[in-house]
């Protein structure tokens, strides 16, 4: 396996935990479809992924990444972010927000890995 240590504190990981009761969770998925293509056009935005708990059907994550804890805060504040996740929030009976710096990645194969990084550079 391949480490890449990541340069300064630039990434950063974003981990929104929400609680949504079953009788919600066709309209919180219908919320998330509307907004995700709308919040993949933010500056800085690097990807998301929507999980639901496999022991545990109402506990969902919402992870995403983003190219610097800047761009992230300037989202956070902005207008849209309230706007866009207003409709995903009324859904929620509980909710909690973690930001995380990457640090550390591990990818299978390192020699793809290397490739990867030099196409990127």
């Amino acid at each position: 396996m391949a480490e890449h240590h990541t340069s300064g504190l630039g990434l950063l990981r974003v981990i929104f935990r929400l609680r949504v009761p079953d009788a919600d969770q066709d309209r919180f998925l219908d919320a998330y479809r509307r907004i995700r293509h709308q919040v993949s056009q933010v500056e800085g935005y690097l990807g998301d992924q929507l999980c639901q708990s496999e022991g545990d059907p109402e506990d969902w994550v919402i992870t995403s990444e983003w190219a610097s804890a800047a761009h992230f805060h300037a989202w956070e504040r902005g207008a849209d972010h309230r706007r866009l996740a207003a409709p995903l929030v009324a859904c929620a009976t509980a909710r909690e927000s973690s930001r995380y710096h990457i640090r550390l990645t591990t990818t299978p194969g390192a020699e793809a890995d290397r490739l990867l990084l030099e196409a990127k550079s």
